[in-house]
């Protein structure tokens, strides 16, 4: 019988380490960066996994460009999927052809709330206008983020919504 039990005891336990964290949320998550950019990360499930994953992404972000005192300010929308595995995206990046965002999500016990790190990259011309002269690198420095759950709803118009928007595939609308 003390057998049984320790063997019951056992699958019990396997099942619970083998089940994704039921405390993630699916949703939309907002925040900033340390230096007070705008941030969105919309919460789905990855329909290949199953695991709970971003989805899409708006990020606005300011970056000194490289040998100039240009500063380039904007934002992307974009779709992307990255697992979330124990409520951690782990490092991962997002790159397009105007941009590359170094990324890390921690969230939650709760999953209410999201803390991690953003470093963007992307190239400007200068000056802008009709006839710039040069292409500048822009980079900001790695910094800290904070995001919370504003709702449970998955959707990701209000990614799209923003400045540019760039489809999984690198489709632009």
């Amino acid at each position: 019988m003390k057998g049984i039990i320790n063997v019951g005891g056992a699958a019990i336990i396997a099942t619970v380490l083998a089940t994704p964290s039921t405390a993630q949320q699916a949703g939309t998550y907002t925040g900033t960066s340390a230096d007070g950019q705008n941030l969105t990360f919309v919460v789905g499930t990855d329909t290949n996994t199953g695991y709970y994953a971003l989805t899409s992404a708006g990020i606005s972000f300011s970056a000194p460009c490289k040998n100039s005192s240009v500063v380039l300010t904007t934002s992307w929308g974009f779709g992307l999927l990255q697992d979330i595995i124990d409520r951690k995206t782990g490092q991962f990046s997002s790159t397009d052809t105007y941009f590359t965002f170094d990324l890390k999500l921690d969230f939650s016990v709760d999953g209410l709330s999201a803390t991690g790190t953003i470093r963007t990259y992307s190239p400007t011309l200068d000056p802008v206008g009709s006839k710039p002269t040069k292409a500048l690198l822009c980079e900001s420095p790695l910094q800290a983020l904070t995001l919370n759950l504003q709702s449970s709803e998955v959707t990701d118009d209000q990614v799209k919504l923003s400045s540019h928007f760039v489809g999984p595939n690198g489709n632009t609308r």
